[in-house]
Order: structure tokens, then sequence, then C-alpha cells
């Protein structure tokens, strides 16, 4: 992203002008016309295949903001409409207004390729206009607040098929089902910190992440965590992070926010990650049945990422340490949706002391 160059700056104390709002943006160093006041909302658009932010400017010319709608090609990552954006008049192709952005906010894709989105005005979450965060015309909403226990969010993903709902306020994400009949909160996840922005994936997936660049995977339908990674080389000045899902081509996009350069320059950045989980710890076998001579003994083990999930589908391959007086019914076991798996031992007809040993291989990414 860039902003509108002035192509000078003015010397403290700053322009004199009084047609020049913000004067401290174009006093040297600084010498561009616009700021980044907020990002308003950010998700993808599978309709033309673009990632798409609404985002509040401070300007130095007339009224001293401005509203705009960011279009970056979803493959490459590519600014689309940068003569737009730096077309200052009002009422070309990039121009919102101020109304749509002032009262609906963190907005994300959900059902039907529709954008959904949290209001500032009222309880609801409404389905809106992808190109003005406007609300969509006879467009489909749900109002929280109506609900047992009343409720009001900041982000939501919605999933209409399966009348489903994943909300958060504040530190956790609360599961909803049947929410065009009689609602019901089935389940909370707790979140490892405070929520930045939450985006849809799928009818049973979502992606979360936190204000310190943590990125989480969330299956709302079961529900519980899926992974835990964290955005590269986070940084401490960055302002706020904010995350789609690019449904085409299955990966995630985080916008992170930054501070303006010295000469006020911006330097906000598009990251493309694909999903990767990060195996932590391979447990150690445990009998699950009784250790009696003669029979088959079932042994589970867990493989388990760095949030402590449970990880599928990895091959775990088991060997038995010498001497051997047994036998390794299973010499390999592939993982179920926990992170289990499991190995049958058969016990020779007298007593021992047996080790099993067992390996994962894991590719580095």
């Amino acid at each position: 992203m860039e902003y509108v160059d002035n192509g000078s700056c003015v010397p403290p104390p700053g322009p004199i002008e009084y047609y020049i709002y913000n004067k401290p943006l174009l006093t040297c160093p600084k010498h561009y016309q616009q700021s980044t006041s907020s990002v308003v909302n950010f998700f993808y658009e599978p309709g033309n295949d673009r990632i798409i932010a609404h985002i509040m400017l401070q300007t130095t010319y007339y009224p001293g903001w401005d509203v705009r709608r960011y279009e970056f090609d979803a493959a490459t990552g590519q600014w689309l409409n940068q003569a737009d954006v730096f077309d200052i008049g009002i009422g070309n192709g990039s121009w919102i207004g101020i109304s749509g952005v002032a009262y609906t906010q963190k907005a994300t894709m959900g059902s039907f390729n529709k954008i959904y989105a949290c209001r500032n005005s009222e309880y609801k979450i409404r389905e809106i206009m992808w190109e003005n965060a406007e609300p969509a015309t006879n467009g489909w909403w749900v109002d929280p607040y109506t609900w047992s226990p009343k409720s009001v969010y900041s982000y939501a993903v919605v999933n209409r098929i399966d009348n489903l709902l994943a909300a958060a306020a504040n530190w956790t994400l609360d599961c909803w089902r049947n929410i065009s009949t009689t609602p019901e909160r089935f389940a909370q996840l707790r979140l490892p910190n405070v929520l930045s922005y939450l985006a849809y994936e799928s009818r049973n997936y979502c992606w979360v992440i936190t204000q310190d660049g943590v990125i989480l995977k969330a299956d709302y339908q079961i529900p519980r965590w899926e992974m835990m990674s964290t955005v590269q080389d986070p940084e401490a000045d960055t302002v706020k992070y904010f995350i789609t899902f690019d449904t085409k081509r299955k990966r995630v996009v985080v916008f992170r926010q930054r501070p303006d350069a010295a000469d006020g320059a911006c330097q906000h950045q598009l990251e493309f990650y694909y999903p990767m989980v990060k195996p932590a710890q391979l447990t150690q076998p445990v009998p699950v049945t009784s250790l009696r001579a003669g029979n088959r003994i079932i042994l589970a083990a867990h493989l388990i990422g760095d949030a402590g999930e449970g990880l599928t589908p990895y091959t775990v391959e088991g060997e038995m340490a010498a001497p051997v007086e047994g036998r390794l019914a299973t010499p390999f076991s592939g993982t179920e949706l926990n992170g289990r798996a499991c190995f049958q031992y058969q016990a020779p007809d007298g007593p021992c002391e047996e080790t099993l040993q067992l390996a994962v291989t894991v590719e580095e990414s």
C-alpha cells in the first residue's frame, strides 16, 4: 500500500494554510497527504477473487478524512485499484463514504459466499454489501441480544447451511446452533489472548488471529482448536493484525497494520500463509487394557501439536526393543482425529518385561 505523495514537506511548525487539514502529515520529514486512521473491514470476496480492505484515512484535503475500498488480487497480492484510490475526488469507484464503515465492523465471508458483519449501531449481525459495508437490501440477519443468554458481539462467522454461528466479543469464542429457530449456545472456546480478527473458512472451520499475532484454527461444530501457529517475525510496533481465508487457494491472508515510516510512508503489508501444524510431542504408549499373560493388549499414544491439539493424519511406527518375548501385532498406526495412535501387542504366556518404542516422521516445512 501507498499514500498520495505531496511531493514536498513544510518545515516545522508545518503548513499555515487554512484549507490544509491534519497539518502534521505535511510537516517535515512527512510529506504524504494520507495516513491510516483505522482498518475497519478485511475479507476475501470470492465473486471477484479479491482481498478487500475498507480503510478510514486521515487526510490533508477536505474534509480531513476519507474512506476507501482497497482491492488486492487474491493470487498475487497486487494492488488492483491504486489509480482509483489515488483519485481523491468523491464519486470514483473506491470511495465508499462514512456511513457503511461507521456502523459496520469486522466483516468476513460466510455462507453462500456472502459477507456478514456485526454492527456498531445495533446488536444485529447482518449480511452486508462488500463494496461499501452497507446492509444488503432484504439481506439476512440475526439478533443475538434476543437470545438466551443475551449476547453482544464484535466478531461473527455465519454458517446458515447448518444453522450455526461462531462469535466473539472478548476472550471466548461462543458457538451457537439452531440460530434461525431456537438458538442455543452449546460451547465456548477460550482464546489465548485478546482477539484481533475472526475469519470464515468453511461449514466447519474458522480462523482467529490475536493481538500478538497468534493464528488459530477452530472447528466450531465440534468444537475444538485444530491448530496454532503465529505470523512470521511478529513485531512489537505492529498496530493490529487482520485475517481472512482464501477459499479458492486454501490459504490464510494476514493484513499487518504497521505505523507509518518517519517520512509518513505507508508500511502496511499483506502476508500469505498455508496452514501448517507443528508437532510438539509424541506421548509414551500407555496400556488401555489389562496387562495379563497370553492376552492381546492395546496401547495408546498421542501425537500433540504446539497448541495442545491432537494431530492427524500422521503415521506412528512401533518397534519392540530387544530382548523380545511377545509380538507386536500392529507395527504402525495412523493417528485419529484426537491424535491417538493405537497398537496391539500379543503378550507371551509367561511373565515378562517389554519395551515398545515409537517414532513419527515429520517433514520440515
